[in-house]
């Protein structure tokens, strides 16, 4: 099996080449997996310790957004939710670091175009799916929540579950990081030549309803949290479209 490793990278200089291939055993890609895996659980092992200290500030203002203190319904359940939180938090914390090692594990196998490429898209991504947790947290959580806590009455009053709230929170924001990825996966296949502006305006019709798909699948069975996602993937699909005929038009095509 082998892997790319630039001259730099490697050490060897040959004439008129700026590429070179170096040959690696089965055993020496498993151990180099195994080291950057080590790594990044590391790095998480770390930020959830780190997490666990900023779990109460978390659940104040959970607390906060659900108008009132939560209750746990199983023995188990409030250290769970306690994990989960202090995991959560643990991944923000650890994801450059697991970026950061998914990246020199790649690095070494891919071409120099290859390289520039991913390293031209990768921030982009990371960027996006940045955005589409800010879009949730600050836009479709408290939307979302008021409206289902909406139903409340002195006849029915909300008593809520830890273990289920956070599930409830992390069902709501994640897909959204997930679904802001369509545009670059878009301008991914454009660059590609997989679909031209043509191609995606005749598909058009088939996204939007599509879209709203995503969104009752992706996200809990709520008619707010779902309509927004499907919104925000048209919105996403429709300004992707409208970029790609821009740079259609400067290059002249």
């Amino acid at each position: 099996m082998g892997v790319g490793k630039s001259v730099a990278d490697s050490g060897r200089v040959s004439p008129g080449s700026e590429y070179v291939l170096v040959e690696m055993t089965t055993e020496e890609h498993l151990a180099e997996l195994r080291r950057r895996i080590l790594v990044s659980l590391a790095a998480l092992a770390a930020g959830t310790a780190v997490g666990w200290f900023f779990v109460p500030a978390l659940l104040d203002r959970f607390a906060e957004d659900a108008g009132g203190p939560f209750v746990f319904v199983a023995p188990a359940e409030a250290f769970t939710s306690y994990l989960k939180m202090a995991l959560m938090i643990g991944t923000g914390l650890a994801s450059p670091v697991i970026v950061l090692e998914a990246w020199k594990f790649v690095l070494p196998a891919l071409f120099p175009h290859e390289r520039r490429l991913l390293g031209r898209y990768l921030p982009a991504s990371l960027a996006l799916f940045a955005a589409g947790i800010a879009f949730a947290y600050f836009g479709v959580y408290p939307v979302a929540l008021r409206f289902l806590l909406g139903f409340g009455s002195d006849e029915l009053r909300p008593v809520l579950a830890v273990g289920r709230f956070v599930t409830f929170f992390v069902s709501v924001t994640l897909p959204f990081g997930l679904v802001f990825q369509l545009p670059l996966a878009l301008l991914i296949l454009v660059r590609m030549g997989t679909v031209t502006a043509a191609g995606l305006r005749r598909l058009r019709k088939f996204v939007y309803v599509l879209a709203f798909v995503v969104g009752a699948v992706l996200t809990p069975p709520d008619a707010v949290t779902q309509v927004m996602m499907g919104v925000s993937l048209i919105l996403m699909y429709e300004l992707t479209l409208w970029s790609v005929r821009k740079g259609n038009k400067e290059h002249g095509r």
